[in-house]
């Protein structure tokens, strides 16, 4: 099982770092190339939609840390 511990990233275009603190909190850089969701509970993160157009993987830098735990 997947336990998140952080779950935050920064926007190399527009340098903001973003962090999602709780499940359904949904945020997005400045210049909205990235976004993040999920909080400790999940991860989502996605890059390219909306303001984004154009980014691509390389745009963000993960500072998410998260640890495997056996049931």
């Amino acid at each position: 099982m997947k336990k998140v511990l952080v779950n935050k990233v920064r926007c190399k275009k527009c340098d903001d770092v973003i962090e999602s603190t709780h499940s359904y909190d949904f945020k997005r850089c400045s210049c909205g190339a990235i976004f993040l969701d999920g909080g400790t509970d999940y991860q989502r993160f996605g890059w390219g939609m909306d303001r984004g157009e154009g980014a691509e993987l390389e745009d963000y830098i993960d500072f998410s840390y998260s640890v495997y735990e056996d049931n």
